[in-house]
C-alpha cells in the first residue's frame, strides 16, 4: 500500500503517511479516503506525513487540480491540514505549488518540516 491511515481520537486529527513513489491516482485515492473517513468521523483535523515521498511528478495540470480540488471538496466538510513537507527537494517544490493552489482557494492548510510541530499545530488549532 502506498499510504497509511490512522486516527488519533483523543484529538480529533486524521494521519496520512505517504510512501514513495505514489502515482497521481493515488494520491486522488488516498485523499478521497481520507476525506470520507473525517466525514463519516465528523474530524476537521488533517495531518499528511509526506516526507518519505519520492518519484515523478505528475503534470501541472494535475497538481494544479488536484490543490484546487481540496479547497472545493472542503467546501463541504471544513478542515484544517498540516502538511509535512517532502525531504526531496524535488518533489517539496510540486508539493508546495499544490498546496498554493489550495490555499490560494481558501484551504486552511500549513506546511511543515517537522512533525512534531504539525501534530501541535493541529492540536491547539
Amino acid at each position: 500500500m502506498e499510504y497509511e491511515i490512522s486516527i488519533d481520537n483523543q484529538h480529533g486529527i486524521v494521519e496520512i503517511r505517504l510512501v514513495e513513489h505514489m502515482r497521481h491516482s493515488e494520491h486522488v485515492k488516498a485523499r478521497d479516503e481520507l476525506l470520507e473517513i473525517c466525514r463519516v468521523r465528523k474530524i476537521h483535523k488533517i495531518l499528511v506525513d509526506a516526507r518519505r515521498l519520492k518519484g515523478t511528478p505528475p503534470s501541472t495540470v494535475e497538481i494544479f487540480d488536484f490543490g484546487a480540488s481540496w479547497a472545493e471538496l472542503a467546501l463541504r466538510t471544513p478542515t484544517l491540514l498540516a502538511g509535512v513537507l517532502p525531504q526531496d527537494p524535488a518533489v517539496r517544490k510540486w508539493w508546495e505549488f499544490g498546496e498554493t493552489v489550495a490555499v490560494n482557494r481558501g484551504f486552511v492548510s500549513r506546511p511543515f518540516d517537522d512533525i512534531d510541530q504539525a501534530r501541535a499545530w493541529l492540536r491547539d488549532a
